[in-house]
């Protein structure tokens, strides 16, 4: 999935907006697995939502398209 300039830039706003709290408050207690237990969850997925936050940040400052893999 390719996410062009303009939708970085939506996704970068939405990120720095959100409340990565407030997230976990709504999907967090259904979130598992690895053998972690939830505190362990939340602060890898906080760590992520981080990381992805800066970097669309930083792609959509520079006005550059992303391209978005999923692996399942």
């Amino acid at each position: 999935m390719i996410l062009e300039p303009f939708e970085v830039s939506q996704t970068a706003r939405f990120l720095a907006g959100v409340s990565f709290d407030e997230l976990w408050k709504i999907a967090g207690a259904g979130l598992g697995g690895r053998g972690q237990d939830g505190e362990e969850i939340r602060q890898e997925l906080l760590d992520h939502h981080r990381d992805l936050e800066e970097f669309c940040g930083r792609a959509a400052a520079a006005g550059h398209a992303v391209v978005r893999v999923v692996w399942a």
